[in-house]
Order: structure tokens, then C-alpha cells, then sequence
């Protein structure tokens, strides 16, 4: 079959692979249509260190199951289905806890897990679920990041008609824009260096969308608070002046939501965080309620991603619009790689 490989920094190829095998408890997917994520992208870069190559990145996709394991026992050949990136334990003390998104033996696929920027991905029946009737292949695909913007915001304390800033207006940043405006945010704020994506995030129904190359987001955000700064903030980058911005966007007393996974280490001012008692909060991936919420909620048209995809291409097209993304050549929000018809 083929299969994108990432061979090292700024190298990725379309290569022929074996077809996975399916173990006990497993499916076979032969994948439809597949997201590239901007995590990919920095792993491209090399930046991240977490992909050891020779590795199949992507983690955004559905399928059809072609092909089941000893033991599966809800799903068939030929149920069309969206499967989660995250591979849990299910006996950890985490995943005991339903914290099945820190399982301490967690694996992740397209991460350290051949992924889906293949023509086929055999994954355990744990991650799998359903895809509603009729939802087009490139939603289903959209409702992994979906359900990283839910969690992230299911862990934000803010109450109805607070104001929420949210840093970063990739498509994580904008899917939590929407899911932020779902739980009740009253005035949402969201900052980018892009003023593609900032349109898009006014298309999507941002308050106020500031240029931080135009405009001071800080002397902005407490304008428009009297003062006071946004009642929780959402980092939704992952570098240092990102992370800063996030915390001085932050009212005295409010909470931080750090979801970008970029730099390893970032300098910040602790003093800050203590004086001002100032609440920060990691967030990674999502649960299992969360991946199905996404799912529900995409169907619904309760949350319309549709906007956010930008292009479709052909698997085979994938290598050269990862790197046209990585080096700034290509300005997309999302782009669909179409694996198999």
C-alpha cells in the first residue's frame, strides 16, 4: 500500500509499505480522507523531537473497516467509522479515573504509532466509533481537533458572558472560538499574526480578532474589560511570547489554559503567576466522552467546521503542501488529503 514516510527534518516521501496486520482486538481501516494537523508540521520541521523517523504521521481520519481481529465485537467489515489517535491501557490509575487522554501507557498514532497518512491504519476497536449516516468524510475527519478544542474548554472555568481570549488562530484556536461561543463565553477575543486567519476567525463569530503585528492585544483586551483583562485565556501555540501574551491577557484572579505543545521550555515570569494568583491548567488531547461529544456535535451542525477546510489533494500531494506549510509558502487553515475513493 502507500504510505507518507517521514524520513528526518524536511524530508517526507510516498513510499510502498506492508499492509498492517490485525491483531486481537483490532481493525483495519482503509482510510478515506485524513487532516493535516499543524503538529504534523512541526514534526516535519524536526522541531518537536517527539516523531522518531522513519514514522506515518496523521491522526485526523475515518475509514472503512476492511478487516477485523479475534475478539472485536462492535464493529464489521464495511461500518464506516472515525477513529481516535489515542491507543489507552484501560487498567492504568488514569484511565480508571476516565483520564484515558493521560494514560502513563498511552501510545498515539501518527506520534510514536504508524499513522494515517496511508491508504490503511490498524488500530484497536477501543479507539473506533461510528460515523453518523451521512456525514461527509471530510467533517468526520475534523472531529479529532473538534474534540481537542472541547476539552480544553471543558477545563476553562469561565461562567456565561465572560469574556474569553483565546492566542493563536490556527485551527485548533478557532475550533475553540466556536466551542468557547457554545458553553456560553459572552465576548470572545482571539489574536494571530495572520490576517487570514484572523478573517476566518471573524467569519466564525470572534468579537474582536487583533492583529498583534497592528495592535497591542493586551492594551485591546483591557479596553474592552475596563481594565481588568479576559476572565480565562486559551493558548492555543505553544512558545514563549505566545504563553506570555496569554498571561498578561489574564485578569488578576483568572485562569490559563495552555493547549499549545510546541517548545519544550519557555521562559515565563513566576512572580506573576503567584501575585496575581493566576490559575494555569495543561490540556492535553481529550477523552473518550469528548471524542464522541465531537463527533455529535459536528453531525448536529451544532459546531459548522466546514469553513476551516481550505483545500483538498490527493495522498500523494501531501509531502509537498506539508512543506509548502512548514516553510510559510502556503497559508491554509486545514487541508484534506484524499487516500482512497
Amino acid at each position: 500500500m502507500k504510505a507518507l514516510v517521514y524520513q528526518g527534518p524536511w524530508t517526507m516521501t510516498l513510499e510502498d509499505v506492508p499492509v498492517p496486520e490485525v491483531g486481537p482486538g483490532q481493525v483495519r481501516i482503509a482510510v478515506k480522507k485524513v487532516g493535516i494537523c499543524g503538529s504534523d508540521v512541526h514534526g516535519f520541521i524536526g522541531k518537536t523531537g517527539r516523531r522518531i523517523p522513519p514514522m506515518i504521521m496523521g491522526h485526523e481520519f475515518g475509514g472503512v473497516i476492511n478487516a477485523v481481529g479475534a475478539g472485536v465485537t462492535r464493529f464489521g467489515v464495511g461500518d464506516e467509522v472515525i477513529a481516535s489517535p489515542i491507543q489507552f491501557c484501560g487498567h492504568c490509575a488514569n484511565c480508571r479515573r476516565g483520564l484515558t487522554n493521560i494514560c502513563v501507557n498511552r501510545h498515539v498514532l501518527g506520534v510514536d504509532l504508524p499513522g494515517a497518512y496511508a491508504e490503511q491504519i490498524a488500530v484497536d476497536e477501543s479507539m473506533v466509533y461510528a460515523k453518523p449516516a451521512g456525514l461527509a468524510w471530510e467533517l468526520a475527519a475534523l472531529a479529532e481537533p473538534l474534540a481537542v478544542a472541547l476539552h480544553a474548554v471543558n477545563l476553562t472555568p469561565f461562567d456565561l458572558m465572560e469574556t474569553v481570549a483565546i492566542v493563536g488562530a490556527g485551527t485548533i484556536g478557532l475550533l475553540t472560538l466556536m466551542a468557547a461561543k457554545l458553553k456560553g463565553a459572552g465576548t470572545v477575543v482571539i489574536t494571530d499574526k495572520s490576517r487570514h486567519r484572523l478573517e476566518m476567525a471573524r467569519k466564525l463569530g470572534a468579537d474582536r480578532a487583533i492583529s498583534v503585528d497592528e495592535e497591542d492585544p493586551v492594551a485591546v483586551v483591557k479596553e474592552m474589560t475596563g481594565g481588568l483583562g479576559a476572565d480565562a485565556v486559551i493558548e492555543a501555540v505553544g512558545f514563549a511570547a505566545t504563553v506570555q501574551q496569554a498571561l498578561a491577557l489574564t485578569r488578576t484572579g483568572g485562569a490559563v489554559t495552555w493547549i499549545g505543545n510546541s517548545a519544550q521550555l519557555i521562559e515565563l515570569n513566576m512572580q506573576e503567576v503567584v501575585t496575581r494568583e493566576l490559575a494555569v491548567h495543561g490540556s492535553y488531547a481529550f477523552n473518550t466522552g469528548e471524542f464522541a461529544r465531537s463527533i455529535q456535535a459536528i453531525a448536529d451542525g451544532r459546531i459548522d467546521v466546514a469553513p476551516l477546510i481550505e483545500r483538498s489533494a490527493p495522498l500523494a500531494e501531501g509531502p509537498q503542501i506539508i512543506h509548502d506549510l512548514a516553510a510559510g509558502e502556503l497559508e491554509l487553515v486545514k487541508v484534506m488529503l484524499e487516500v482512497t475513493a
